[in-house]
């Protein structure tokens, strides 16, 4: 059975990093030369401290530009290296939590890039909106075939001939008729969880009305539950 894709699947490896005590003309450069907007501070044992990104560097010059006539109040403007930039603590993700997780925390702190963790808690990567967005560049007929070979005929049972499904730009549409109504919601929720999947459009209908038992009842999670990890 597909797997949801995971955050290790689609991070790069290769991340560029700044000590705590990197200064604020060091972080410049290397953002500049590298055409990046952001970079993980990472201290002694590879953990991540926080994120200093391009933002955190203007909102110093800014500070700084304010207080150029009051002299007095330099000193307490904030900056001058990494740990003193950075924004803390930094939003990370574990390298084994699914995409949909990280675009959720992306979508909830506002952020474009997040760093990749491992089991200790230690940098290995680093993914952004665009590597997220990979799961979505699939054929219409390679999910087509996927809907209609792992959710009708292995997860449900269901002769994929019996029922219509139609993809177009990632959007699903599904007609026809099947067993029970408590059916349905779990063929929608295995679909919502296919990588390409944009939305998907029901309209089916069913021979027998069970009480349209919701997707939280047992029966249903341990259909979700073993399309997951199959």
């Amino acid at each position: 059975m597909s797997k949801r894709r995971r955050v290790r699947e689609v991070m790069r490896g290769q991340v560029l990093t700044v000590r705590p005590e990197t200064p604020f003309k060091g972080i410049t450069v290397l953002l500049t030369s590298w055409g990046v907007s952001g970079v993980p501070v990472v201290d002694d044992d590879g953990r991540v401290v926080g994120v200093v990104s391009q933002r955190d560097l203007l909102e110093r010059e800014i500070r700084h530009r304010l207080l150029r006539f009051r002299p007095r109040l330099r000193r307490k403007v904030r900056g001058s290296r990494a740990d003193e930039l950075m924004t803390a603590p930094a939003i990370t993700v574990p390298q084994d939590a699914g995409v949909d997780e990280a675009i959720r925390l992306m979508e909830d702190h506002e952020v474009h890039r997040l760093p990749v963790l491992d089991d200790d808690a230690k940098l290995v990567g680093i993914v952004g909106r665009s590597d997220l967005l990979r799961g979505f560049l699939r054929s219409d007929s390679g999910l087509r075939d996927e809907i209609r070979d792992e959710v009708f005929k292995r997860a449900m049972a269901i002769d994929p001939d019996t029922l219509s499904v139609a993809v177009h730009n990632g959007v699903v549409t599904l007609r026809g008729q099947v067993e029970r109504t408590g059916m349905i919601p779990v063929i929608v929720a295995l679909i919502r969880r296919l990588d390409g999947v944009v939305d998907v459009r029901e309209y089916l209908t069913a021979e027998l009305d069970d009480g349209h038992l919701p997707i939280e009842e047992p029966v249903n999670t341990g259909v979700i539950e073993a399309f997951r990890h199959h």
